[in-house]
């Protein structure tokens, strides 16, 4: 298997995150770098690098082709955060517009609970089939996580992020981090938000350290998207590091159009024909004069209206 993966890329351009061609291939971790030995002792048979050994081969940059009309289906979807699309999409677009890869500028996307902040960022990467991988920083006490664990633990363990990243074979996946302004001040190791900043400045990045590892990676290609309720509780060098767009909530006239949407999805969840069941004048009234801009709640009455109208055709 060795010898065809190197076989795979000996032919591929490695390139800086600019001008990389449509499917190309990076390297993220040091050439001839070996990794440390395993012990059945210690690790009990297992291998704590079975991922991160997938970095001593170059892996591929994601290019998605289809950005243009996956744009016009996000906006339909979130027609109240279309500042919060224009800034996510930048990147994408830039690559289509003049060839070459843009760096994705960190976002950080502000508003209240409910208004589909982290929804439309999964959304629209997954859309365009980046690696998406979310993360509650705010229920998060151990800086290690990012940083990685030192060799000498009993069950050492890579960067989250680094064993992401070679678990999809991908240079540029998509990082949620979650409520932000949530996230703890003093944790174990020291403060997230802290050790945040070293993954955000593109330099930095570029020559990360992994601790359990003991080598470099370059993390400059990854696309960091944070949320926050209250901007005030981030730290100013984090923010300056970040595209700061605010997301309002949806106002009533979005209700119809959200829910309709809502319901297409439910209804695929279940595994039935969404054509089968149809919101009828009254049932729309009554969702947009209960709306009151959170997603949350609208999905959990659209759920409810679907389950009786369910339950009203068994019944039959």
């Amino acid at each position: 298997m060795r010898a065809a993966r190197e076989k795979r890329y000996e032919n591929e351009s490695l390139r800086s995150a600019e001008g990389v061609p449509d499917g190309g291939y990076v390297r993220l971790l040091e050439k001839g770098y070996s990794f440390p030995a395993v012990s059945a002792d210690r690790h009990g048979g297992a291998d704590p690098y079975e991922q991160a050994r997938k970095l001593a081969f170059p892996v591929r940059i994601h290019q998605p082709t289809t950005v243009q009309s996956d744009l016009l289906a996000l906006q339909s979807r979130f027609p109240h955060a279309l500042a919060a699309i224009d800034a996510l999409v930048m990147a994408d677009l830039t690559r289509m517009s003049l060839g070459v890869s843009g760096a994705f500028r960190p976002v950080m996307l502000v508003g209240p609970p409910g208004c589909g902040k982290s929804t439309l960022a999964r959304v629209w990467h997954k859309m365009l089939g980046y690696p998406c991988m979310t993360m509650n920083v705010a229920a998060l006490s151990d800086v290690m996580a990012f940083t990685g664990t030192h060799p000498t633990y009993s069950n050492p363990k890579p960067s989250v992020i680094v064993d992401y990243m070679a678990r999809h074979e991908i240079a540029n996946p998509c990082i949620i981090l979650d409520e932000i302004d949530k996230s703890p001040e003093g944790g174990r190791n020291g403060s997230i938000k802290n050790v945040l900043l070293q993954f955000l400045e593109p330099g930095e990045a570029r020559t990360f350290r992994d601790i359990c590892l003991n080598a470099e990676v370059d993390l400059s290609r990854v696309r960091w998207v944070m949320t926050a309720n209250v901007l005030e509780r981030v730290p100013l060098p984090l923010r300056s590091r970040c595209q700061i767009v605010h997301v309002p909530s949806p106002d009533r006239k979005h209700a119809i159009g959200l829910s309709r949407q809502m319901a297409e999805a439910i209804l695929t969840e279940m595994g039935l024909d969404r054509r089968w069941i149809t919101f009828d004048g009254v049932e729309e009234v009554l969702l947009q004069e209960h709306f009151r801009g959170d997603l949350r709640h609208l999905r959990m009455m659209v759920d409810l209206f679907i389950r009786e109208r369910l339950t009203s055709l068994t019944m039959c």
